[in-house]
């Protein structure tokens, strides 16, 4: 069974060059997400909004602040989490908190083939 993880990309020129230093973190999907409703690949690197508001139909990443906790979830309606792509379900306790909105997705193309 392939596990699903997020891993922090270290402060570096991208989050200054797409939101201005502290506004933007970025992190890496790694492992393969076990469903595609999301459209989710082994390392694409997702921009976190870590100044926007959560609204329903938002992806966010949560975490309870232990290293390796993050995960994705969907933001329902009742403003409730609910897992994406293979991510657990957040624990009741410690409360996860919110660490980013979904703002962007990076991924790496394959080279283009040969005729």
């Amino acid at each position: 069974m392939t596990v699903v993880s997020l891993r922090s990309l270290a402060e570096h020129e991208l989050a200054a060059r797409f939101g201005g230093e502290g506004a933007t973190h970025f992190v890496v999907v790694e492992g393969r997400p076990l469903d595609d409703d999301e459209g989710l690949l082994e390392g694409d690197v997702l921009a976190l909004s870590l100044e926007a508001d959560a609204e329903p139909g938002d992806l966010v990443v949560w975490w309870t602040g232990a290293e390796h906790s993050q995960a994705l979830a969907r933001v329902d309606d009742d403003l409730t989490l609910h897992p994406v792509a293979g991510f657990p379900p957040p624990p009741r306790r410690p409360e996860p908190s919110l660490r980013g909105v979904v703002v962007g997705r990076l991924r790496k193309l394959a080279p283009p083939t040969e005729p």
